[in-house]
């Protein structure tokens, strides 16, 4: 799941496909985002316990951090979040990767829109004569 400012990369325990994908699609997003954090999601823990046992080794290989959670009972859920929040804001804040430059540039346009749209219709409730 791409969020703009970081990856998460969620697979299900359950499905070892899920998990062996993940290889290929991390090397393809650091050809475009060599910069942004990403946190490796080890969902479904709730079917079975016994995978927060296993040792998965994507997140150790590229040093990202790990989670085991459960999104159907909430397991580790808020922690994962939180942390991800943490680490995005952090990187908005102190990103050089062009990408986010031009982010940054939208961003601007689309407050810079909503101000020019915001003084207009206060002009026309200015302008517009009382009503009898």
């Amino acid at each position: 799941m791409w969020m703009g400012r970081i990856s998460l990369w969620v697979f299900d325990v359950q499905r070892k496909v899920t998990y062996k994908n993940l290889n290929n699609w991390y090397k393809e997003l650091r050809e475009f985002r060599p910069e942004i954090p990403c946190i490796v999601v080890a969902n479904k823990i709730d079917a079975d316990l016994k995978m927060t046992q296993k040792s998965f080794n994507f997140a150790r290989k590229f040093n990202l951090p790990f989670y085991f959670v459960s999104a159907a009972d909430g397991t580790n859920v808020v922690k994962l979040f939180s942390d991800a929040i943490k680490l995005a804001v952090a990187y908005k804040q102190n990103s050089g990767d062009f990408m986010d430059e031009v982010m940054r540039e939208l961003e601007n346009f689309e407050l810079q829109k909503k101000r020019e749209d915001s003084d207009k219709e206060e002009n026309y409730a200015e302008e517009k004569p009382p009503s009898t």
